[in-house]
């Protein structure tokens, strides 16, 4: 037994509190925790497994089903701490546009000063919106946002892990302004959690990785005192307001394995839909 294991838990959070996070996050560096293009581990608020890889994974993802371009403008919807951003910054043409947006300020700040100084095409911005998770001091409600874009701004949009954290009338704002700011013939790729009738069986036999509980009558969630940690929706709720938008459905939808269904194409189920060439500006 090695002497920290000695030291009582405790013990080793009020030690850390003394010491500046700078120096935590430097010292990860010297021991060889990360690299310098890896965020400190005090700001991975979003998504489990490798950093990199899982930034990699999805953008082989992006390409293959979501067809992404490395001459597209791209939207990044809830950037974190750059985890897609990182992998395309080699992929993505200088010529191209990468814009993220965040509500957390802390990993908006890490990905200006680390990504965006050294790519002049990739920006981060802060949305200081209302998150009970997130960001809880906040008073701007989701359903009041319009995007700081012009219509028909970009040719792919992603967003991984949003909606689950997101209320109805919520995402059917972000759907209008992602409809607004996408370019004709435009992809969207989005993840979420999909209730239907195998998902639900899946649940009710005790084999999903999240235990939903009932919330309404289209929806369930994680837990009934915060229901924005994880929100599940009907499916045929989610591709109505796809459509009512103005969306197209781009192929099936990929089915994650979430709910136990075995090894699928990712975690959450994956949502792809394009903006038709014909679309006129909705507002």
């Amino acid at each position: 037994m090695n002497i920290r294991q000695l030291i009582p838990s405790f013990v080793k959070k009020v030690i850390k509190s003394l010491i500046p996070v700078s120096v935590i996050d430097q010292w990860e560096i010297i021991t060889g925790q990360r690299d310098s293009m890896t965020p400190p581990t005090r700001l991975h608020f979003v998504g489990g497994g490798d950093f990199k890889n899982q930034g990699i994974a999805f953008l082989q993802r992006f390409k293959e089903i979501g067809k992404l371009k490395p001459t597209d403008n791209v939207l990044d919807i809830g950037s974190g701490v750059g985890r897609m951003a990182l992998p395309l910054t080699s992929y993505l043409s200088p010529t191209s546009r990468y814009e993220g947006i965040e509500i957390v300020k802390d990993g908006v700040d890490w990905c200006n000063e680390h990504i965006a100084d050294k790519h002049p095409n990739f920006h981060f911005q802060h949305l200081n919106l209302y998150n009970k998770r997130y960001n809880p001091t906040a008073t701007l409600r989701s359903s009041e946002l319009t995007f700081p874009f012009p219509p028909e701004t970009f040719d792919f949009i992603f967003l991984t892990s949003v909606f689950t954290h997101m209320f109805e009338k919520d995402i059917a704002r972000y759907l209008s302004e992602m409809y607004r700011v996408l370019k004709p013939n435009g992809r969207v790729y989005l993840t979420i959690f999909l209730l239907n009738p195998t998902s639900r069986q899946l649940i009710a036999e005790g084999k999903s990785s999240i235990i939903f509980l009932p919330f309404t009558s289209s929806s369930m969630v994680e837990s009934h005192e915060a229901p924005e940690n994880a929100i599940a929706f009907d499916e045929h709720v989610i591709l109505d307001m796809l459509t009512k938008t103005g969306f197209t459905l781009d192929g099936p939808i990929h089915y994650g394995y979430w709910a136990g269904r075995g090894d699928f194409y990712d975690y959450q189920d994956t949502i792809i839909v394009t903006k038709p060439d014909s679309a006129t500006e909705k507002n």
